[in-house]
């Protein structure tokens, strides 16, 4: 194995990890110290786009060029109200009504949506193989939200409702911005998108109470979201791409649920039934089969 193989696999396994944690660190907050997800979202991406867009300064400079044009301004738009608004609210919405492991596995079915968007895009059927994952992937949710008892719930509605609507977020968050990516790189689109989606959200924060302390365990544990969890999470995912195939990083990116569930063990010592654990497994093959395509 040469060095800059490893490099790219070791920058993908840490950013993968990092981001699954950050949803312990956010458990911790909306959970434990009683956050409100309106307001944890919104410093996430104020903070974090702030640090990307100056990291971005910092290495290449202009950051205004992206809103001159009409068209490129308009997929910015789409992708932070719709993709990054979306995907970072409705993912801790989801937490707070359940859990980090089972919020990060609910967004994992994201890959699985993208292929029937691409199926309707390019007006063909699904293939065979399409069609397993997917199966897996319902089954999988299936299993995490009723426990196996198909009578009832073993999640709340909420949990559930939120969970699949960041997966579907994320589709949007990964399909809409393409264009303007290969034009102006990742770094500079997802800046402003976290940027941006934190004023979109501003009446709500204003209708929502802040509630919860502001203590340094609180701090620390924020800190970590938007360092760790969002800008060295992004950096090194995005970083391994140069080293690796991108399919490579996506099947490695399968770590993120699983150090979800690591961490949620190690550090709130919850635990999970056989019928979860075989929906999670489930979803996780079903999106790394995907990947390999």
């Amino acid at each position: 194995m040469t060095a800059d193989r490893k490099k790219g696999l070791l920058s993908a396994s840490a950013g993968s990890v990092f981001w699954g944690s950050s949803g312990i660190a956010g458990q911790f907050l909306l959970i434990n110290e009683h956050i409100a997800p309106a307001w944890l979202t919104f410093f996430r991406l104020l903070t974090a786009g702030f640090l990307l867009l100056l990291l971005t300064h910092f290495f290449k400079g202009n950051i205004s060029a992206l809103w001159k044009d009409r068209k490129d301004r308009r997929d910015l738009l789409i992708f932070s109200a719709f993709g990054m608004l979306g995907t970072q609210y409705g993912y801790f919405a989801s937490i707070q009504y359940s859990n980090a492991p089972t919020a990060t596995i609910l967004e994992y079915l994201m890959p699985i949506l993208i292929i029937f968007w691409y199926c309707l895009s390019e007006k063909r059927r699904p293939r065979m193989r399409e069609l397993f994952c997917a199966f897996f992937a319902i089954a999988g949710t299936a299993l995490i939200a009723t426990g196996g008892d198909f009578k009832s719930l073993a999640i709340s509605e909420k949990a559930l409702f939120w969970g699949l609507l960041s997966a579907l977020a994320c589709a949007i968050y990964t399909v809409e911005p393409v264009r303007i990516i290969k034009k102006y790189g990742a770094p500079l689109v997802v800046g402003w998108g976290m940027f941006t989606a934190a004023f979109f959200l501003l009446p709500v924060t204003a209708l929502t109470p802040f509630t919860g302390t502001v203590d340094t365990s609180v701090l620390l544990a924020f800190a970590y979201v938007v360092i760790f969890g969002t800008v060295c999470s992004f950096v090194l995912y995005l970083s391994s791409v140069a080293y690796i195939l991108p399919t490579e990083a996506s099947i490695i990116s399968a770590i993120e649920p699983l150090s979800s569930i690591l961490f949620s063990f190690l550090i709130f010592r919850l635990t999970f039934g056989f019928w979860e654990l075989l929906g999670m497994a489930l979803i996780i093959l079903a999106v790394a089969a995907v990947a390999r395509k």
